[in-house]
């Protein structure tokens, strides 16, 4: 175990934290882990989100129709720092005319980030997380370590509204990711904004462990407060035998089907806390303890818009973001792609906040390869995002057993481009898998859907 990189990646770590860090990763249950990572919190950043938690404990009411007064300063704050914000705030008063803003897009992250990266900015901090591509256009969202720490804050109130306090000790694991894919990083590491608690990611495919009983073991063993995953990694954990019994399940990611949602809290007997959060705009929303069909709006520094499809306010609509607290990607009018409908007033369960209900989400689908196995559409766009060309995909898996895989390019694909994109899936989908390319795939910005399997009928 190389300390050195354990205390270079997480800077406030401390001995007795790296003690049971080492336990747990030394434990003769643990998964073969592939990679070290850290929180790289600074002291600086640590009192920057402290002081985030007291204001998003405090100020839980916080939102109306129109932006307030801290959303105005901030997008004024950016004015100057920004060419893409100067660009569409141009003879534009924010209080009156705020909805003549033109809103943000996908496109305007994959192919302007440059103009949108405030230049006021240390960019020497940069920590780069490509999407999962589940939306079709994958991109490089740009984060900081501080933004990314105020995730702590917000899992942990959204699991607190659920009854489910996560203590901060260093003895304690407060939560371990769950994945079912076939390639992942899989990691423990100790977070100094919960004072050395614990933190894990493990894949549940049996080859990323020395035996298959050990992934039961090391749970138990380890006593993650928490489980958080997408909701085909929880029904694969169930299916697979998964008899750890967390506190709750933290899913997010993709869009938890009722069905789904009450047999795990059935199969897990645990509280299910749907999370509604985007790689490009941090968390948005939790579910509601005593309505899961709506998601109170978490942080108190966005502003939620819901514009019909023809750019206006409306009770259902697009779902659009300004505001946040990463400072390498300030979000103006952001179009999440994904649509809801939103509440306003105080809630039974005694939140203040908004509540949103997601209409058209991202569906959990899955495939198949050749031998019948399951793949995470996760797999896919991990293939996809690594090659700097694909603007757009979509990915079909036909009745008949083959599939297609309709691509958008920067450049026109050349022969050994395609013959090494060929073996990536054949080595996911299997030797003789029947995948037929197309490059032909407009980047129009028309909403598509992504994933498709003939196979499923999605509305049973």
């Amino acid at each position: 175990m190389d300390r050195e990189k354990y205390f270079l990646s997480t800077p406030l770590m401390k001995e007795e934290w790296f003690l049971s860090l080492q336990r747990l990763i030394e434990s003769k249950y643990a998964p073969k882990w592939n990679s070290i990572i850290g929180d790289r919190i600074t002291k600086e950043d640590y009192l920057f989100v402290k002081e985030y938690e007291k204001e998003l404990y405090e100020d839980r009411k916080f939102h109306s129709q129109e932006p307030n007064s801290k959303i105005i300063e901030w997008i004024r704050k950016h004015k100057f720092s920004s060419y893409y914000f100067y660009e569409r705030l141009k003879n534009i008063s924010l209080e009156r005319e705020f909805l003549k803003i033109r809103p943000m897009t996908r496109e305007d992250l994959q192919n302007r980030i440059t103009e949108i990266l405030p230049t006021n900015t240390d960019f020497t901090r940069m920590v780069v997380n490509p999407t999962s591509g589940t939306t079709g256009k994958p991109i490089l969202a740009p984060n900081h370590p501080r933004a990314i720490g105020c995730y702590v804050p917000l899992i942990e109130y959204s699991l607190k509204k659920h009854g489910v306090d996560v203590p901060h000790k260093s003895n304690i694991t407060s939560g371990i990711q769950i994945c079912h894919q076939n390639e992942t990083i899989v990691y423990a590491t100790t977070h100094s904004l919960a004072e050395g608690s614990l933190f894990a990611k493990i894949n549940l495919k049996e080859k990323e462990w020395q035996n298959p009983s050990d992934i039961n073991t090391f749970l138990f063993e380890s006593d993650p407060i928490f489980l958080s995953g997408d909701p085909y990694s929880f029904e694969s954990a169930m299916k697979t035998g998964i008899n750890f019994k967390p506190k709750a399940l933290h899913s997010t990611a993709l869009e938890l089907e009722d069905n789904l949602r009450d047999q795990l809290a059935l199969y897990f007997q645990c509280p299910i806390v749907n999370f509604y959060s985007l790689n490009e705009t941090g968390p948005i929303a939790y579910s509601c303890p005593i309505d899961p069909d709506w998601m109170h709006i978490l942080p108190n520094d966005i502003h939620m818009e819901i514009l019909n499809e023809e750019g206006e306010p409306d009770e259902l609509g697009e779902i659009v973001i300004t505001g946040g607290r990463n400072p390498f990607l300030p979000l103006l009018r952001y179009k999440t792609g994904d649509w809801g409908r939103i509440k306003y007033g105080n809630c039974l369960c005694g939140e203040a906040s908004p509540k949103v209900q997601l209409l058209k989400g991202r569906k959990p689908i899955f495939f198949t390869d050749t031998k019948g196995r399951r793949i995470n559409p996760v797999d896919i766009s991990r293939i996809l995002r690594r090659q700097t060309n694909v603007l757009r995909h979509q990915f079909i898996q036909k009745k008949n057993g083959s599939y297609i895989v309709n691509l958008s390019t920067y450049l026109p694909p050349g022969k050994s481009w395609g013959e090494e994109l060929k073996i990536l899936f054949q080595n996911l989908l299997g030797e003789s898998a029947d995948i037929l390319f197309d490059f032909d795939l407009p980047n129009d910005g028309k909403k598509i859907t992504v994933f498709i399997n003939e196979n499923i009928d999605l509305k049973s």
